[in-house]
């Protein structure tokens, strides 16, 4: 039975896969619809709610083809172009037209533009590296997007053409998709990288399809699952109390919790249950706990710190800023100030005679304080003074003479003296005092109010020494300000303005400590019973924890079905997991494909001649996907093949792979090539045309972009010996750009024959008439020498094509003798003609020219009259050939003659 295999392995998968191999078998592909109602029936399975019922039918015998080629409608295609914003290539070009019996040769020099089209090509059929369209890149700016005009036939000549316009970025008609494109850029991926088999027989097919069926809803599903981790990673409220049944329930909401583990909806809702009962519950539980001595003497012992905080800070205020240290404030800054001035006038009198009488200020004292210490430490080691032993003064870096050494001995003395030292002392007395008010803080009202809630909120009485003890801090910070400020200005007049402060709350707040440590060592000599102490605690816990997970229910249970929808997700992506899937097309492919791949590879080595390079073919299964390499069988480890293959061999080679590849795509189904026979000898091109032709001659439509003249012939002789048609487009490029011009009339010189070149010939000359030609002026020399190149040419191009009918011809090896019967070569009378004319050719045309011949260019007269002469002698010799051709053939023998 066919496909029993696939029909035994399908059995043994889940319900929904075989319902997709049902439509694969049916289908051909996974459509958009069926992978959705495929997804349908996964997160049925799994438990996620979806809507209606999508009932899913197992793959059986009669959903099964065979998958071949038969089945496929083969496409040709007819048509490329006109196209538009492509590379550099022209507009408005006619198309280029494809045979669809034979082989289509698109010929043109390098850099004509046929790259261009052959990238359009990969586009739009099957190619290893398709890349992408450019605009041109050359313009300064160009936001068009591609266009391309296409036609192409699905099935045999009944059937309509199909013409579109592809826009670059549209996704390709799926018919070109059987086309296959191989140029330079995939012969690397052939011959260096691991690549996907891109053909597969029906079985493995339709499992292959099934794996990425399976791998597209997967990324389906991880990023519905991305989307809920993003939720997930916002945590749930984390104040439940260890320990509790509600702590451990919503310790269970996370993400590493599996389904079977986590709460239901109603456990949930049980556990936060809470009404008049459980809020009474709270309430007497609370209380009992309140009534603790140890808890109360906790709370005592809380409240006494606070009041211990309050009664530092405004004993720390009030000896700043209390009536009696205001008063001793006012007396340091008198005493300094008198002192400072009995100084002052000491000095005055002592150094009166000094050239600057007016010293002994605090600025000069301090001064000179400075000096003294600055002059102790240069002058380590000197005698005392320093500041009036030292070579030089401490303040102008002069030498000190005798007088300016004693005078400086003169102020040391006085400021060692005790007139100075008094003024002094009293001047850092005062300055402590200051700087001890402005270094001093005090607490705010509201921050006295807040530390003693507690406090206040025991009883009537604590409440209103509280409220006595924050308005009197308040008056303290106030008065606090007030002398900072005064300092600050130097304005002791204001602190004789200062306001009265109030009784100081001190000896209250000293008696109330004095009480609460009373009353805490009584507490905490009560006896208590710690264990019913522990379950009212344990119960409170409890009762708190469901109090707030009533509050947060909604929250919470939002959370857990999020849970539970990732958890079903992820058993969806389970369900998805393609693993089997592989490791089944991999024995299969192992089974069926690779030798038959293998094989071919082989044969098609042998006819490129390439049996010298030791090559194998390996394989494996990547994700959902069939993975292939071409390698050396070499002793040593090689990075890529290209590193030891030649050039040629490289490309013929990777043409050997595509060959092999596009055999099991189909042998009907066509194929585009660009430059197949690059850095290939003589032979092996050769043989990549005879292979070429094989593939038309089965029915496959061969097209091929070529700018090898030798293979162009190579490949029309090819064709002729296989009995197939061909056809050939002519391609080239005007100035710097302009490329892709699609033109007969443009084809290279050495393609055409001797009536095209004489009409080309003809052309010329008009033109050379209508510049005005004067033999004098040395400006149509170079054209003039290109005129008689091809002249010459064409008296060679006679020779070969008309005088010897072709019998022997450029480009083509071999020699057709039974053309010489029509050879009308006369050497009497051809060979001077042939050899005049090719004389005069060569007299213009830009041989070496012998010393001393003129430089003169030929008048327009005699020009005319070499041409006229070429071609009556090509008229002459056609005429000699028609007769030939009608006369009897050799192989009919005589004719019979009766009486």
């Amino acid at each position: 039975m066919a496909f029993e295999e696939l029909l035994e392995w399908s059995a043994g998968r889940s319900e929904w896969q075989q319902d997709a191999l049902r439509r694969l078998a049916l289908e051909g592909e996974m459509t958009a619809n069926s992978l959705a109602e495929i997804r349908h029936q996964i997160e049925r399975a799994c438990g996620l709610p979806v809507e209606g019922n999508i009932e899913s039918r197992p793959l059986e015998a009669e959903h099964l083809n065979d998958g071949g080629d038969s089945n496929q409608p083969q496409t040709v295609l007819a048509s490329l172009g006109p196209v538009q914003d492509v590379d550099r290539l022209a507009e408005g070009q006619p198309p280029l037209n494809f045979i669809v019996n034979g082989v289509t040769l698109i010929y043109g020099a390098n850099a004509c533009g046929k790259s261009g089209y052959c990238r359009i090509a990969k586009q739009l059929c099957r190619s290893q590296s398709p890349g992408e369209l450019q605009g041109n890149v050359y313009a300064e700016s160009n936001s068009r997007v591609p266009r391309v005009h296409v036609a192409y036939r699905e099935g045999d000549s009944t059937q309509e053409k199909t013409e579109t316009v592809w826009v670059d970025g549209d996704v390709p008609p799926p018919a070109l998709s059987r086309l296959s494109v191989f140029d330079t850029a995939s012969a690397r991926v052939y011959v260096d990288k691991e690549r996907k088999i891109e053909f597969l027989p029906f079985e493995l097919d339709i499992m292959n399809k099934l794996g990425l069926a399976c791998r597209a809803l997967d990324a389906e599903f991880q990023t519905e699952e991305a989307a809920i981790d993003r939720i997930l990673a916002v945590p749930l409220p984390s104040t439940y109390s260890n320990g509790t049944p509600v702590h451990e329930t919503i310790a269970k909401l996370v993400p590493a919790t599996s389904l079977e583990h986590l709460p239901d909806e109603d456990a949930l809702r049980a556990l936060g249950t809470w009404g008049e009962a459980e809020e009474a519950a709270l309430a007497s539980v609370t209380e009992q706990l309140e009534s603790d001595p140890q808890a109360q003497a906790r709370l005592r012992k809380a409240t006494k710190r606070a009041l211990e905080t309050v009664r530092r800070d405004i004993s720390n205020g009030l000896a700043a800023v209390s009536d009696e240290a205001i008063c001793e404030l006012i007396q340091a800054e008198v005493t300094a100030n008198n002192k400072s001035k009995a100084a002052e006038v000491a000095a005055q009198e002592l150094f009166a005679k000094q050239p600057i009488s007016e010293i002994g200020s605090e600025t000069w004292r301090q001064m000179l304080s400075y000096a003294r210490e600055f002059a102790a430490r240069v002058y380590e080691g000197r005698d005392p003074p320093e500041l009036a032993t030292g070579e030089r003064c401490v303040l102008c870096q002069q030498e000190l003479a005798d007088d300016a050494a004693a005078r400086l001995k003169a102020f040391d003395d006085f400021i060692v003296g005790r007139a100075a030292e008094e003024a002094e002392s009293a001047h850092n007395a005062f300055v402590q005092k200051q700087n001890g008010v402005l270094d001093t803080n005090v607490m705010a009202k509201d921050a006295v109010e807040t530390m003693l809630s507690g406090y206040a909120a025991q009883s009537d009485a604590t409440a209103a020494i509280a409220a006595l003890i924050a308005t009197f801090a308040d008056q303290l910070g106030e008065r606090l300000g007030a002398v900072k400020a005064a300092l600050r200005a130097e304005d002791w007049d204001a602190l004789d303005r200062l306001a009265p402060l109030n009784v100081s709350p001190i000896p209250s707040i000293d008696a109330e400590i004095e009480r609460l440590n009373s009353e805490i060592e009584a507490l905490e000599g009560t006896e208590r019973d710690e264990e019913a102490l522990a379950k009212l605690r344990k119960r409170l816990a409890e009762l708190t924890d469901q109090k707030l997970l009533n509050a947060e229910i909604d929250v919470v249970i939002e959370r857990r079905d999020r849970l539970e929808e990732r958890c079903r997700i992820k058993n969806c992506r389970k369900e998805c997991a393609f693993g089997g899937i592989t490791r089944r097309i991999t024995a299969r492919r192992r089974e069926i494909l690779t030798p038959s791949l293998r094989t071919k590879l082989k044969d098609e080595l042998t006819k490129l001649r390439l049996t010298h390079l030791p090559i194998d073919l390996s394989d494996r299964g990547e994700g959902a996907e069939s993975i292939i390499e071409v390698a050396l069988t070499a002793q040593q480890r090689i990075a890529n093949n290209s590193d030891i293959l030649s050039e040629g061999e490289q490309r013929a080679l990777a043409l050997a792979c595509f060959l092999a590849e596009a055999d099991d795509i189909g042998a009907t189904h066509g194929i585009i090539v660009d430059d197949p026979v690059s850095s290939l000898d003589h032979t092996r091109m050769e043989a990549v045309a005879k292979r070429l032709a094989e593939e038309a001659a089965k029915g496959r439509q061969i097209i091929i972009f070529t700018h090898n003249i030798l293979f162009h012939y190579m490949m029309v002789t090819e064709a002729r010996r296989a009995l197939i048609a061909w056809h050939t487009e002519w391609m080239s490029s005007l100035g710097d750009d302009q490329f892709g011009i699609i033109d007969d009339a443009r084809k290279p010189w050495q393609i055409k024959k001797v009536p095209e070149r004489l009409s080309d010939l003809a052309a010329d000359l008009s033109e050379l008439k209508k510049a005005g030609y004067d033999p004098k002026n040395q400006e149509f020399r170079s054209s003039l020498i290109g005129f008689y190149t091809r002249m010459r040419e064409t008296w060679e191009r006679i020779v070969e094509e008309v005088l010897l009918n072709g019998a022997i011809q450029r480009f083509r090896p071999e020699v057709m003798t039974m053309r010489l019967e029509d050879a009308c070569l006369d050497p009497t009378t051809d060979y001077p003609q042939i050899f005049e004319g090719m004389s005069r050719c060569s007299l213009f045309s830009g041989h070496d020219r012998a010393v001393g011949m003129p430089e003169e260019l030929p008048e327009l007269s005699d020009i005319e009259t070499d041409y006229d002469n070429l071609k009556a002698f090509s008229d002459a010799a056609r005429q000699r050939q028609k007769a030939l051709q009608k006369a009897p053939k050799h192989e009919d023998g005589m004719v019979p003659v009766f009486a």
